[in-house]
């Protein structure tokens, strides 16, 4: 049975991997966020994860104030590098298992094909160059593995769609660019992927041989442009969506203009097949209908 550590478990992907565990009676889950586990703190996680006997540390805390880190590099860093250094060290001690989520930013938008876990990062932004230099950290452990996705977004927390709907609403018109493509992925998506990931890790008598980087998003990819006016069909407002480029909506961090993830490795390793964004989107509406 695999005991699970889940940090970072109020955030987005956190609560939907504490909905999803539900639904797998042979794990232990114990989650914890900022007001009870502070991360960088190396010997409270020592004492935490000695006291829950965990097998496996799911890290899903991140700085992830994408424009604002350009003016807090220092606590970007502290969050998303060196807090991640103090991860492998206890997981090294105690023989856990880790996981540690990353993210599409760590590239910089010129390739043409999806990315793949081979390709070089390039990031353009301090928090790009945040999570890119947690990955080395979490990759230089033998039982450590990263997990990199794109557009993360959940019925829960602020994100692109909870924003288009607030000013689908307040707005007459949003104007949305065009040129910023990637894969909006749904949380409980990917947090069934990651528990399955759990599964077999667990359950492999050579579990270092599945260890490493991978890529998982919802499958295809769209502007942001296409994007909201997919989340204006479901939903039903008002405001007109205007494309414009990022020129015309400059931001204190750039972002990649093409951050498509390639995901066979993960299919190929993990039988783990993404389902489409769109399905993604349905099952929100769905998850939000149902709230």
């Amino acid at each position: 049975m695999a005991r699970i550590v889940i940090t970072g478990a109020k955030g987005q992907l956190g609560r939907s991997l504490m909905d999803a565990a539900s639904r797998f009676s042979v794990h232990e889950l114990y989650g914890y966020d900022i007001d009870q586990l502070d991360i960088t703190d190396t010997q409270v996680l020592h004492q935490m994860a000695k006291e829950t006997g965990a097998t496996v540390l799911i890290n899903c805390a991140a700085y992830t104030a994408v424009d604002q880190a350009e003016q807090e590099e220092e606590k970007a860093m502290a969050i998303n590098r060196d807090a991640v250094t103090g991860l492998v060290e206890v997981c090294s001690q105690l023989k856990i298992n880790l996981i540690h989520i990353s993210t599409d930013y760590v590239f910089d938008g010129e390739a043409k094909t999806p990315y793949r876990e081979e390709d070089r990062p390039n990031p353009l932004s301090v928090y790009g160059a945040s999570k890119w230099a947690g990955e080395r950290v979490a990759l230089s452990y033998r039982k450590g593995v990263v997990v990199r996705t794109s557009w993360l977004y959940t019925v829960t927390g602020n994100n692109f769609i909870s924003a288009i709907l607030r000013l689908g609403v307040e707005k007459e018109e949003l104007r949305v660019v065009t040129d910023q493509i990637s894969t909006p992925t749904y949380g409980p998506h990917l947090a069934q992927a990651l528990l399955t990931m759990v599964e077999q890790i667990e359950a492999s008598k050579t579990p270092d041989s599945l260890m490493g980087l991978y890529h998982f998003a919802n499958r295809g990819f769209c502007s942001r442009f296409k994007f909201a006016k997919k989340i204006k069909e479901y939903s039903g407002f008002k405001a007109d969506i205007k494309p414009i480029s990022s020129l015309d909506y400059p931001t204190p961090a750039q972002r990649p203009t093409w951050s498509v993830l390639d995901t066979n490795k993960i299919k190929t390793t993990f039988g783990i097949v993404p389902n489409d964004w769109e399905d993604g989107l349905q099952d929100y509406f769905n998850q939000l209908n149902n709230n």
